[in-house]
């Protein structure tokens, strides 16, 4: 190990990067864009290299603007038989650098770590080796297995499906109203991140948090919607926006008081009718491999599964 150089790069040594060689085969690790369309930046991409080799390769991402990298989402830890020692002391390397005392984003104290994988990685020798020796070199590093998620897309070639024309739509004005919802939603959610801040800062500050973060996203809050059944009871709220580079619903919840009866399916159908209507290409979701709920609710309308992404964090 003492024969290695962990550094990061500036943009004008972005080929280096390059150097590593192509992706794996399996498809562990590839993204839907390639690298000089994914906005990584100097600093935040890093390898380490033996003499003039490169031996492994890290790309850390953050929204335009933001101070800090949000996540790890480019990683390759080697080939040789100490690819996992290597590339967990890459990490390493670049988290004691990227993660200053004034840290803060988002996913907590310290950027997470979002492993691409194809659809059926476990069952494919080929992709569970190369995940495996991600996960072990990331774990080595010190992050731990968080939660798998299922990514998703639809795209108006699958077919728009109809409105069912059960709910009301109109569009938000009144974050009292949709903060007192978000609260009452958050409680029972099967959602990974809202059960973990549920449990660390209660119902009404995670709701806020929810309204704070996808207002703040580019697509803004012009689209959200509250949906009211025939007797005008409120039962839901669906959030489509845009993040930095496509559509996608923001978040969708049901009151509890009407969960059951497959609200969920009206609310994402509306957020489509929306994006439709503006000729968006395609929208890009994800959920939980344990919200079997919502995953089903995306099933049905014609989403389709692209990959899966397991976070450490």
């Amino acid at each position: 190990m003492s024969d290695l150089l962990f550094r990061p790069l500036d943009a004008d040594e972005f080929d280096l990067f390059h150097r590593y060689g192509p992706l794996p085969a399996s498809g562990v690790g590839a993204r839907s864009l390639p690298f000089d369309k994914l906005d990584y930046r100097s600093g935040w991409v890093w390898v380490a290299l033996r003499g003039d080799e490169v031996v492994a390769r890290a790309g850390f991402w953050g929204p335009p603007g933001s101070e800090h990298p949000f996540s790890l989402d480019w990683f390759d830890p080697g080939f040789g038989p100490d690819r996992v020692e290597v590339g967990a002391a890459l990490l390493r390397a670049a988290y004691a650098e990227l993660v200053t005392p004034g840290y803060a984003t988002p996913s907590g104290a310290r950027p997470d770590y979002h492993l691409f994988l194809p659809a059926d990685w476990r069952e494919r020798p080929d992709a569970l080796a190369d995940a495996s020796d991600r996960i072990a070199a990331a774990e080595r590093a010190g992050l731990r297995q968080s939660v798998e998620r299922l990514n998703l897309r639809w795209s108006p070639e699958y077919g728009l499906p109809p409105r069912p024309g059960r709910l009301t739509f109109a569009p938000v004005d009144d974050d009292e109203t949709v903060l007192d919802l978000l609260a009452r939603v958050k409680e029972g959610s099967l959602d990974d991140w809202d059960r973990r801040h549920l449990a660390e800062q209660g119902a009404r500050a995670t709701a806020e948090q929810t309204v704070t973060e996808i207002a703040d996203m580019p697509g803004g809050r012009d689209r959200w919607r509250l949906a009211r059944d025939a007797s005008g009871e409120l039962v839901g709220v669906v959030m489509p926006t845009r993040n930095s580079r496509c559509a996608t619903i923001g978040y969708l919840g049901v009151d509890p008081a009407h969960r059951g009866r497959g609200y969920a399916d009206d609310l994402a159908i509306e957020a489509l009718h929306i994006f439709s209507a503006e000729g968006e290409p395609e929208v890009n979701d994800n959920t939980d491999v344990g919200n079997r709920p919502m995953a089903a609710s995306f099933a049905r309308i014609g989403y389709r599964i692209t990959g899966r992404r397991l976070i450490l964090a």
